[in-house]
Parts: structure tokens; C-alpha cells; sequence
């Protein structure tokens, strides 16, 4: 069999729905999938191209494929690979490769260091007998454990030659994620039952983990029999809906205020599906230091790090069978709601009361607490959001309330720019289900020209751009740091998005009035075409970053302030 006839049927037998690529590596395999079904998405960019399949993998539950030649093509794929490593996410990457005689001769466009630090697997295939054993591979290593992108330089002689191969059957346990279902030990569910039992101020901090396993369900189902508060990560957003009566919100150094407090206060956390990196623990601060933990991850080296003297129970399993372990354990034990749930609702509540006059705001230029409300309150139940990093993922992630378990959220581990390409991953893999995009304009720039890829494969995602003109954490950082108004660091011209938008084929608006917010989201939704809302909103106005607790009042921010603010903003630690 000839090395591209068995790519291609390899694609097939594992069940590979859309390939996202930027010629010219593997044309014989992607021509033999004519006709097929597949998609194959041809992007402006290789970092592009390997976000969509970031997107497409969060959201299909199975891999992403990105394809790109090799040399300078393959360098820029592995720099946008560098964000489902930080987010946990299945994506296999294919390039193109030197032959094997060629190796280690620095020959031209040989670039295969690159990946190393941002793949879980990375090989080279020089040899066409070689695909029967390093495909199949590929999958296995991007679906089991922690989740992770994989690799495969293919060479030119590889996909071109010819092997006694045999059939590609595709094992169906590595064609969706999570793969396998790691099960806690009985006597680590025992434990873990048992202080939360006894815990006085319980809290449960649901990561992207329980979204990835689909443990929504029995994350709610043991909340509601022992009555603990959850709150979640920014990638574990949407575990419960935020209009439950044990909902905390997101915490961290992108969250609401208010969970923080909450989070502080517990005397005993449930870390499920979290690798309690810097942003999810707002700079390693929460849980307090007196409080025990049991944390529950799919990746044993994950346990108790960052917090060993405070990790009483450690559970490598997958969250999904954890968490029903647990509640299995449980019986039917009930525990009533107490004091501690009395207190955390009145912090919740008094927190959205603080906010109320911003998210009813009438003001112009528009405040985002206020777009945020209009989202929340238009979006339909199984829409899908998908927020870019930066101010955009600390507005969405506090305010804009998913009031659906299980409803996705998903958010950029720290690669500003990514929302846009990722978004059209997601609507791929969704089909029909709406795609909101969330971004801020400086992030929108990045990969402005794949709108065009948007209209030519009819991809109707709702770009919703925060338009100040500026990079808005930036420019807060002058302020407020600095005492500087050298804004020309870190602002841009004024340029209307709706008329790039139309420019390109995509159907565009600009609002400036909050009165017109939810009309054009309304339209947006109903649109058979990509739409750009842009949204002209309050420069001046501070996200919910927690290293600006004290902006809102124009004090001066010290040295370890600035410090965390750009820890914060190029965190990928906390994958869930």
C-alpha cells in the first residue's frame, strides 16, 4: 500500500471529521479524501489553522488535525500549538520533514527542535512502513493521560513510498477524549467522603477537567447532597449553572471578587480537574493555607502540587468516575444547607447587587458589564462561548452568566488572538449550534484575515469585539503603574470592525448605544452569514483582575502588583 493511501484511510478509520491546514504537505492523502465528508479547511496561517483545531477538539471530544509544511510553515503551527498544551487538548499535528539522510546536517527548513517543548509525542516518519505503528501512536499519546498535542513529521518519501501495510482499522477508544477512564481507589473515595462530611465550610473548585470528562452532572449531584458552594476555573466555567443556589462564579485573578472571598474562608477544597496554577489560585493564594484539600486529577504528578502540606486525600482518576465515586459512597446521605451556605449566598448575592448599576448601565462609550448582561440574557441555552485571554476572558468570565449546566465556555489559556480562529474550529465541529466569539480589539488584529475563511466555508460564528481601540490591560498598566498617559505603547487607531467585516463577505455592525445591544445580538444569531458586532466600549473602564483590586480607586500600585498582573496574563497553568 502506498504511505498516502494509508494516512488518508487512517484519517477515515479514526473517524477524522475536519482537517485544518496550510499547503503544501501531504496532498496525495488530503486528494484521496474526496468525496468522503471531511472537511478540509485551508486558513491563512499555520498558527491560525492550529488554533481552529484547538477549538474543534474542545469541542468535538475527539482530535483536532492541523497540517502544515515543514520548514518556516512548521515553526509557525508550533507556536500555535503552544496553547492546547497549556489547555490540555488533543490536537495532532502532521508537517513535512527532511528525509532521513538529511538529518542532523542542518539542512534546509529542518526544524524539528521546535516541538519539543510543546508536544506530549513528537516523531519523525522517514520511513513508509513506519505510518502502520506511529499513527496509531499519535492517538494513543493525544488522548490518553493528560490530553496533549502530538507530532508527526512526515517525509516526502514516506507519504510517496510503498509498504507492505496492513488495513488501518483505527482503534475506536482513541478516537474521542477522554479515551480511557482512570477509576479512584475505593478506600482514597472513602476518604475523600469522610472530610467532607466533616468539613464545616466546604467548597468544591470544579477546572476544565470536569468539562473535558463531561462530570457536570455528578459535580451538581454531590453538591446538592452534602450542600457545598462551587466555584470554577475560567476553563471549568459552566460545570454549574451560575444560577444555582451553590454557585460561587470563577475565581482567581480573572474572577469575580466575591468568590475569592468565598474560597478563602473554606476550611476544606475539592480541587477536581485543576492543575492549581497561578490563575486559578490568584497567584497560589487559595485555598488558605489552613484549609485541607483533596484534589482529584487525571495526571498523577499534578497531585498536590503547589499545595503538598495542605493535600489530605490525592485521587489520580478521571473526574467523571471520581466524582460518582464519591457520590455513590455517599448513599443517601443528605446534608441540609447551614450557616456556611446562608453566609456564601449572601456574599454572592451583595456582589451582584454592587454590580447592578454597571450592568444596567445607559452610558456611551458602553460599559461591558452591560454587554455582558445583554449576552447573557440572548444567548440561546446550547450556545457555545468562546472567550479570548486578557480583559475579555475576565469580563466574560464574571459576568456573562451560564445559566445551563454543561453549557460551554471556553477560554484562551494566555495566546491573545486565539478566540477568532478557535471560534470557527468550535462552529465546525458544532455545526447548526451557535458560536459567540468574545474578544477585545487588540485581539481581533491578530488573525483579522480569517474571516475570509469564515465566509468561504460558511462558518455563521457572532464576533463580538470590545472595541477601545487599545490594548486595554496595557494601558491600565501605564496608568495605574507608571502614572503615564504614553498610550501610543499600547493603543491603536479607531477603525470600525463592521466595515472590515463587510469588506470581506461577513455581514457587520457597529453599536454604540447599549439600547441597541441586544437587537444586534438577536440579528447576529438569526444570520446564515459570519457576523462582526462591534461594540464601542468604555476605554477607561478596569476588568475584574484581581492585581487591580485597587485600580478602581486610582491608587498607585506597587512593584508586586505589576508583577502579578503580567503573570497573570501569560498564565496557561491551569488547564482546567
Amino acid at each position: 500500500m502506498k504511505g498516502s493511501e494509508y494516512i488518508a484511510k487512517s484519517w477515515l478509520a479514526y473517524g477524522v471529521e475536519a482537517i485544518f491546514l496550510v499547503p503544501t504537505n501531504l496532498f496525495d492523502s488530503l486528494v484521496m479524501l474526496e468525496g468522503t465528508g471531511v472537511r478540509r479547511v485551508l486558513t491563512h496561517g499555520e498558527k491560525a489553522a492550529g488554533y481552529m483545531a484547538d477549538g474543534y477538539a474542545k469541542a468535538a471530544g475527539r482530535p483536532g488535525i492541523v497540517i502544515s509544511q515543514g520548514g518556516p510553515g512548521a515553526t509557525n503551527l508550533a507556536a500555535g500549538l503552544a496553547e492546547p498544551w497549556q489547555a490540555s487538548t488533543p490536537v495532532i499535528a502532521f508537517t513535512g520533514a527532511r528525509s532521513g539522510a538529511q538529518a542532523y546536517k542542518n539542512a534546509y527548513q529542518d526544524v524539528r527542535a521546535h516541538f519539543e517543548s510543546v508536544t506530549k509525542f513528537s516523531a519523525d516518519v522517514t520511513r513508509t512502513e513506519r505510518l502502520a505503528d506511529l499513527i496509531p501512536q499519535a492517538f494513543r499519546e493525544a488522548t490518553t493521560g493528560d490530553p496533549r498535542p502530538v507530532h508527526l513529521a512526515i517525509a516526502a518519501e514516506a507519504e510517496a513510498g510503498e509498504a507492505d501495510l496492513p488495513e488501518p482499522t483505527g482503534d475506536p477508544r482513541y478516537a474521542t477524549c477522554p479515551s480511557v477512564r482512570a477509576e479512584a481507589p475505593i478506600e482514597g473515595i472513602d476518604e475523600a467522603l469522610a472530610l467532607l462530611l466533616e468539613a464545616e465550610r466546604p467548597v468544591i473548585i470544579a477546572g476544565g477537567g470536569v468539562m473535558t470528562s463531561g462530570a457536570w452532572p455528578e459535580l451538581i449531584e454531590l453538591a446538592e447532597k452534602l450542600a457545598i458552594p462551587v466555584a470554577t476555573s475560567l476553563s471549568g466555567k459552566g460545570a454549574i449553572n451560575e444560577n444555582h443556589p451553590l454557585a460561587v462564579g470563577v475565581l482567581g485573578s480573572y474572577a469575580r471578587k466575591s468568590a475569592n472571598e468565598i474560597v478563602a474562608n473554606a476550611d476544606l477544597a475539592l480541587i477536581v480537574g485543576t492543575r492549581t496554577g497561578s490563575q486559578s489560585t490568584n497567584g497560589w493564594t487559595l485555598p488558605s493555607r489552613d484549609a485541607g484539600i483533596i484534589h482529584i486529577n487525571v495526571d498523577p504528578s499534578e497531585l498536590g502540587r503547589n499545595f503538598p502540606a495542605n493535600t489530605k486525600v490525592a485521587l489520580a482518576a478521571d473526574a467523571k468516575t471520581a466524582l460518582g465515586g464519591i457520590v455513590a459512597a455517599a448513599g443517601d446521605t443528605v446534608r441540609p444547607p447551614g450557616e456556611w451556605v446562608a453566609e456564601v449566598q449572601r456574599i454572592v448575592r451583595h456582589w451582584w447587587e454592587g454590580k447592578e448599576p454597571l450592568l444596567a448601565s445607559g452610558d456611551a462609550p458602553i460599559r461591558p458589564e452591560r454587554l455582558c448582561r445583554e449576552l447573557t440574557e440572548t444567548l440561546p441555552p446550547e450556545a457555545v462561548v468562546v472567550a479570548d485571554t486578557g480583559y475579555a476572558a475576565a469580563w466574560a468570565g464574571a459576568f456573562v452568566e451560564l445559566r445551563q449546566p454543561g453549557k460551554r465556555f471556553f477560554r484562551c489559556e494566555g495566546s491573545l488572538g486565539w478566540a477568532l480562529p478557535a471560534a470557527q474550529g468550535v462552529k465546525v465541529a458544532v455545526g447548526d449550534t451557535p458560536v459567540v466569539c468574545f474578544t477585545g480589539d487588540g485581539g481581533f488584529w491578530y488573525h483579522l484575515g480569517e474571516l475570509e475563511t469564515a465566509v468561504r466555508y460558511g462558518l455563521n460564528v457572532v464576533y463580538v469585539v470590545l472595541n477601545n481601540h487599545a490594548l486595554a490591560f496595557d494601558t491600565h498598566i501605564l496608568d495605574f503603574r507608571f502614572d503615564s498617559k504614553a498610550y501610543e505603547l499600547a493603543e491603536f487607531g479607531d477603525v470600525d470592525f463592521s466595515a472590515v467585516a463587510r469588506a470581506v463577505g461577513c455581514d457587520g455592525v457597529r453599536v454604540t448605544d447599549p439600547a441597541r445591544l441586544r437587537g444586534a445580538i438577536e440579528d447576529a444569531l438569526g444570520n446564515s452569514r459570519p457576523t462582526v458586532i462591534d461594540v464601542v466600549i468604555d476605554h477607561d473602564a478596569v476588568a475584574p483582575v484581581t492585581a487591580y483590586d485597587r485600580a478602581g480607586r486610582r491608587e498607585r500600585m506597587v512593584l508586586d502588583d505589576l508583577d502579578e498582573i503580567v503573570t497573570s496574563r501569560g498564565d496557561g497553568g491551569p488547564t482546567a
